[in-house]
């Protein structure tokens, strides 16, 4: 389009000039000479014209068949979950939705017929599916910080798309790193943003590919790397980056934010103060125990028939895996198919952005959580099945359930620790706080997504088809904060459980409570 405006503006000046100078073309053979010239100009320009949307056409199918390969190699080759479920991936997805596409290809194409259907179809396809915003690509960076900050990734590794020793042959290139560096800063991640800007430089350096005007790159780079180093606390760095980039370009922009830092007084550097539960979070979610004592014997797994008549002919597979309060996995309590069916149902209904709940059911969006889900009531045949299973299992009534809570962890998904009751404050509609909590794993986890308990140095991997139970309350009904628990970040893959809550209100027979209080057992855990 700008090539295009050059030529008709370049074309109105020949002929103005070619008009004024000599009135009539006809009259005069010395006036034909000045149109010839005025023509020569404009098969000048407009081969410049034409060459120059060659070489976007050129761009485009190379661009095209760029992205036909790489989804061919996500269908064919792999499972298309399995290729969204990989970080890199969703990210390279999400900034090609939130930027390739329209800085590269719908900006620039040229505006004809063509154009005008590809614009309706474009437009036609962001009103029925939506297209992702900044925002989006803001929370694709957000989780891969977050993997960095659990996991101890380096950016290099991520960059070169190898993941806890495992390459998945996804590597990123400069620009995307020098996205990702960006997007940090942006969001007050300067240390972290300087990784990412420092791999960038390196790939810009070291890549194959001949780009043009690397100095001008590089120096784009280096202007966002000394303002980070600005923000923490490092001027004398900031100066030497901002100098060598004048050095070669003295009308590099570089020059006002110079001037900019130089007139801020240098900040304080925030020491932010971690929760207690940081350092066994992340022990936890690397798959790593704090060391401890252990006095009692390994807890074993075993079969329990005896629970219900419903279990004596397919027995409980039981993994204790704490006592006091008792955690227990239940192996293969539910079918591929079943956990299909609930997945079907899930999907017909409207996803949206998991909340974290407040005072009185108030909720509020928060970074803590990072997942989406929708609620299943008991009424279709899965669901009646789940609900009898989780009756069965837990000996409560459900009567006094919540509807099945399903949930889907995508790019660095996450629930930082958080306990599942209320305590104080429940929602009007309860009949008690929540008694337990009932966990269905429906898929496997490649890397991450652990469920961890900081408190009782547990850690749990998605098994698919596995339920995971505890009780969130005592006997007495006081709350039991040592069931603090959460959903570590999704490194690979894509993690989907179902959560069912119990209330206590509905089951004073099935749980009763002793005549002396229990819950004074667990006072060296409250907080």
């Amino acid at each position: 389009m700008k090539d295009r405006q050059c030529l008709y503006f370049g074309i109105f000046q020949l002929i103005m000039w070619a008009g004024v100078a000599n009135g009539e073309f006809y009259s005069s053979v010395d006036s034909m000479h000045e149109l010839a010239q005025v023509e020569e100009e404009l098969l000048n320009a407009t081969r410049s014209y034409l060459e120059s949307q060659q070489k976007q056409l050129d761009f485009y199918r190379r661009y095209v068949e760029q992205l036909k390969r790489e989804h061919e190699w996500a269908t064919t080759q792999s499972k298309l979950d399995e290729y969204l479920g990989h970080p890199l991936h969703a990210f390279r997805l999400i900034k090609r939705l939130v930027q390739d596409w329209d800085a590269l290809i719908l900006e620039p194409i040229v505006d004809n017929d063509a154009r005008e259907e590809f614009s309706a179809h474009v437009e036609a396809l962001g009103t029925v599916f939506g297209y992702p915003d900044q925002s989006e690509l803001q929370g694709a960076v957000k989780g891969l910080a977050r993997l960095q900050a659990v996991y101890n990734l380096t950016a290099s590794h991520l960059a070169d798309g190898v993941i806890n020793g495992v390459s998945y042959g996804s590597d990123l290139r400069w620009r995307e790193c020098y996205e990702i560096g960006v997007q940090l800063f942006d969001l007050g991640e300067y240390q972290r943003s300087l990784e990412w800007l420092q791999v960038a430089v390196m790939l810009l350096q070291n890549s194959p590919e001949k780009e043009e005007d690397v100095e001008h790159y590089l120096s784009d780079i280096r202007e966002y790397a000394s303002m980070a180093n600005f923000e923490l606390g490092n001027p004398k760095k900031a100066g030497i980056l901002l100098n060598q980039i004048l050095e070669s370009q003295p009308t590099h922009s570089a020059q006002q934010t110079r001037k900019y830092l130089e007139s801020r007084a240098l900040g304080k550097i925030d020491q932010e103060t971690n929760p207690t539960w940081l350092a066994n979070y992340t022990m936890l979610c690397q798959g790593r125990r704090l060391p401890e004592e252990r006095s009692a014997d390994p807890l074993k797994c075993y079969l329990d028939g005896k629970r219900h008549a419903y279990f004596t002919l397919a027995p409980l597979q039981v993994e204790p895996v704490h006592l006091d309060p008792d955690i227990n996995v239940y192996h293969g309590m539910l079918s591929a198919n079943q956990i299909l069916s609930i997945l079907d149902e899930a999907e017909k209904m409207q996803m949206f952005r998991s909340a974290v709940s407040g005072n009185g059911g108030n909720s509020t969006v928060k970074d803590l959580r990072v997942s989406q889900q929708t609620w299943l009531d008991y009424k279709s045949a899965v669901m009646k099945s789940v609900g009898r299973i989780n009756e069965l299992v837990s000996g409560f009534d459900m009567a006094g359930a919540e509807y099945m809570q399903v949930a889907n962890y995508g790019v660095g998904g996450q629930y930082e620790p958080h306990p599942d009751y209320f305590g104080v404050n429940l929602p009007v509609e309860f009949k008690g706080d929540r008694i337990s909590t009932s966990m269905f794993y429906l898929s496997d986890v490649e890397q991450g997504g652990y469920t961890v308990f900081p408190k009782l140095n547990v850690f749990l991997p998605p098994v698919s088809g596995a339920l995971v139970m505890w009780h969130n309350l005592h006997r007495s009904l006081d709350v039991d904060a040592r069931t603090l628990h959460a959903g570590c970040p999704v490194i690979v893959g894509s993690k989907r459980i179902g959560n069912i809550w119990v209330h206590s209100g509905y089951q004073e027979f099935r749980r009763p409570c002793h005549l002396t209080s229990d819950s004074y057992k667990s006072a060296g855990y409250q907080n």
